[in-house]
């Protein structure tokens, strides 16, 4: 073969490829629903088109403890305060053009808490808060800012490890739930406020049953060498239940000592048992023993006063699970638990499954009404929504921010607004756009190998970065309320 001809079929091949680079589809072209076909672009073959990510250093090396820079007892002096500056290091809270003022209610307990005595956050979100991640940082702010003890609610029984409690039960608890498949078909939608409930005894057949079995169980509490030393002790323990057919005797024990021996109510309304110790505890041992059980919606260990932060992590969900249980029974749980503000970090498991910005959108209205019940049921209640974090899957040969995350963002911050509540963005305060590669990368890991989830160290960062805007909010509070004076 001639050269020429050599020299011609090259020329006409790599023309043919630089043909196929310029039409062939960015997205690729589906074969079916596991295999995409890829061809690289220009740019991908001859430049660097690969996004810059955050720095991870400089993102932890700027991180500042709002607790020294503006203590409580001197928020008096918050005219020496240079706010702008402070903002530099935050990504600061956003809210509706309309309602600039829409934390103030729980400001206002804050600054009034020898008045309130006692505050509630509730802060609901999806896996990335397992464990009690992100929230047991705000709590340890709170409470060392504001006073409290103690770990707030949790499950009666525990359905994933976390560091700031430990649990342990016996083998005959049955669980409910109504936010994710549960083996067990709950007959009703009267979940509580953690969205679950758990029962030591079969649920009854209304129309034979009969007072002839007991059952017996018991739950354990005590205090993990992993966790916040807040955490460690309670005062007081608030059983919450409901739907039991017999009273149930319940036995309070501590260090092997039996410091009550009481009775749970039958009927259906809700119910709440309250122990209130003189002394400090760091373990509890309640034991149950009836012929029907009550549904158990939450169990809280709390001090007499101070700052209290649920964590109700709802792996799986959208956070479209409030208008889908019984209204009647979370008005009178969060009646009860005297909720001030509301924390919903949703949006995550939406991401792979959004495939446009329409889809963004119907997803964001769906949770726009979660909102409006929230505030409905609860009408003085503020509310905070923490959008989704930066997530990444493998596009081609490289990791990627998943395609309509940010239509995501901006369709929850719409949402959120319109509903008169605060957005915080995760998204940004991580970096934005390819921001979780980076924080994968860090050394120390700020994210798991997933691109989804946080490491202990990166829910501490932004933990850190969420309670620092929150805090410069409120003393930016103090300072109109000052002047307006």
């Amino acid at each position: 073969m001639k050269v020429r001809h050599v020299l011609y079929f090259v020329v006409s091949v790599i023309a043919l490829l630089g043909v196929i680079m310029f039409i062939f589809p960015e997205d690729g072209i589906r074969i079916n629903k596991n295999w995409v076909l890829y061809f690289p672009s220009f740019e991908e073959m001859f430049l660097d088109s690969k996004k810059a990510t955050v720095s991870a250093d400089s993102l932890i090396n700027s991180q500042i403890d709002i607790n020294e820079i503006i203590p409580e007892e001197n928020i008096n002096e918050i005219d020496s305060i240079d706010f702008e500056e402070l903002k530099k290091s935050i990504t600061p809270l956003e809210f509706p053009e309309d309602n600039p003022h829409a934390l103030d209610n729980f400001y206002s307990k804050l600054h009034n808490m020898d008045k309130e005595k006692r505050v509630r956050v509730m802060h609901y979100g999806d896996s990335q808060i397992e464990g009690d991640r992100i929230s047991s940082f705000i709590r340890s702010k709170f409470q060392t800012r504001y006073g409290g003890l103690g770990i707030g609610l949790c499950s009666p029984v525990a359905i994933y490890a976390q560091f700031s409690l430990k649990q342990a039960n016996s083998a005959n608890w049955y669980r409910y739930n109504g936010f994710a498949y549960s083996e067990n078909v709950s007959p009703h939608k009267k979940y509580g406020p953690m969205i679950a409930y758990n029962r030591f005894a079969p649920i009854p057949d209304s129309a034979t049953w009969e007072a002839t079995t007991k059952y017996s169980a018991w739950l354990e509490f005590s205090e993990s060498n992993l966790g916040y030393s807040n955490t460690k002790t309670f005062k007081n323990i608030a059983i919450y239940y409901g739907n039991s057919k017999t009273k149930v005797q319940i036995k309070v024990i501590s260090d092997g000592h039996e410091l009550a021996v009481d009775s749970l109510e039958a009927g259906e309304d809700l119910y709440v048992y309250r122990y209130n110790s003189d002394t400090y505890l760091n373990n509890v041992r309640l034991e149950f023993e009836a012929y029907d059980s009550p549904d158990f919606y939450a169990i809280s260990l709390e001090d007499d006063y101070g700052v209290f932060v649920d964590n109700i992590a709802l792996r799986g969900s959208s956070g479209t699970v409030f208008t889908t249980t019984d209204g009647s029974l979370l008005a009178k749980s969060f009646a009860e638990l005297g909720v001030d503000l509301f924390i919903l970090q949703f949006g995550g498991n939406t991401v792979p499954y959004i495939e446009d910005a329409k889809s963004a959108e119907r997803f964001a209205n769906h949770f726009y009404y979660q909102l409006a019940f929230l505030k409905n049921v609860v009408p003085d209640v503020n509310i905070i929504v923490i959008g989704p974090s930066d997530m990444a899957t493998k596009i081609k040969d490289d990791y990627q921010t998943y395609p309509n995350l940010e239509n995501i963002v901006d369709e929850l911050r719409k949402a959120t607004h319109r509903a008169g509540c605060v957005y915080w963005d995760m998204y940004k305060a991580m970096g934005g756009e390819n921001s979780m590669i980076a924080w994968v990368n860090a050394d120390p890991p700020l994210a798991s190998p997933d691109f989804v989830h946080f490491t202990p160290n990166g829910a501490n960062v932004v933990s850190n970065i969420f309670y620092n805007s929150l805090i410069i909010n409120y003393a930016e509070y103090l300072e109109r309320a000052k002047n307006a004076k």
